[in-house]
């Protein structure tokens, strides 16, 4: 049963965001670019894992739990790309989106990828990780006086990723192989060691722990643009409020759905919470009037009266579109 989806993360939606907004001369924009590049590829390699997840069948009582991140009692982050909660065993699962021949040097936990030109990149090894993750939930369930074996795989959402023989002795398989490294394990993990009421009880207690990570930046808001951007014309142009609606001078198209896209932006950039004032300032307009029919139509949750109201923008807003 899938207990929690998979979504897309902040530092994906702000990169996506900086995107739109940081001009094309800015000194770090290839940086950023780059960066939105790696994190999407690997957005897709989980959702290529998840995929995998749909066609295998256990008739065991089971929860997925998918991105979970918790904190532990020094304050770390934990952050599993799946977890799979059963009566019998835990299984934590780290997903790598790599192209390239890679190696693993276990003297010095040395994880490198050597690509077609040469090039040799050093990764973070997960191996580690996922011993991390968990050493810390072995203790999480016996401080709630659970004992459970606690396994733990690296999986490969690439097929392009070609694993040299020093891997041999390592959790690491394609994840073509992921349904049959399931089913051994629960060949392997006959004993129940939870009840389906102590199951359900700790899958809820991961999620109320859950907390989500977010991504903050490390430049300066005056330093993006402002406004409703066209999207026609890549998010370069920014558009005007005319007579109720949304103008390009460029293109000389209307884009009424961009004034949701810069809301999205402005969540992001500075609050989940917007006045009239900031809304006039943001995106250029004069009259307050206009911006009060605006935000009303919108429908957001307001707070506050008169001067001080603040409307609330959903996390949720491009979902509408």
């Amino acid at each position: 049963m899938l207990l929690k989806k998979r979504e897309v993360s902040s530092k994906q939606l702000t990169l996506e965001m900086l995107e739109r907004r940081l001009p094309k001369s800015h000194p770090k924009t290839t940086y950023y670019q780059d960066l939105l590049n790696r994190t999407r590829a690997g957005y897709a390699g989980e959702q290529r894992v998840d995929r995998e997840w749909q066609s295998i069948y256990l008739e065991q009582t089971h929860y997925l739990l998918h991105d979970v991140a918790l904190k532990d009692e020094g304050g770390s982050i934990h952050q599993m790309d799946t977890l799979l909660m059963s009566q019998n065993f835990i299984l934590i699962v780290e997903i790598k989106n790599i192209v390239g021949r890679v190696e693993y040097m276990e003297d010095n936990h040395q994880f490198i990828r050597i690509t077609s030109d040469g090039r040799v990149d050093g990764f973070r090894n997960p191996f580690d990780q996922v011993k991390r993750h968990a050493r810390f939930l072995r203790r999480l369930f016996q401080m709630r006086g659970h004992h459970i074996p606690i396994e733990y795989i690296v999986i490969s959402a690439n097929p392009n990723m070609i694993m040299t023989s020093t891997f041999l002795s390592q959790p690491i398989i394609h994840v073509s192989g992921l349904a049959e490294r399931i089913y051994q394990l629960f060949k392997q993990h006959q004993q129940v060691c939870l009840s389906e009421k102590d199951l359900r009880e700790l899958s809820a207690h991961i999620l109320t722990r859950h907390k989500p990570i977010q991504w903050t930046l490390d430049i300066k808001v005056d330093e993006l643009k402002k406004g409703a951007l066209c999207s026609h014309c890549h998010f370069d142009h920014v558009l005007r409020y005319i007579h109720g609606k949304w103008h390009c001078s460029n293109c000389q198209s209307i884009d009424n759905q961009s004034m949701l896209i810069a809301l999205h932006d402005f969540r992001l950039m500075i609050s989940n919470n917007i006045t009239n004032a900031q809304f006039r300032n943001f995106f250029d307009i004069d009259s307050e009037k206009a911006v009060y029919y605006l935000l009303k139509k919108l429908k957001f949750e307001a707070i506050g009266e008169k001067k001080n109201r603040k409307y609330i923008i959903p996390a949720k807003l491009l979902d509408e579109m």
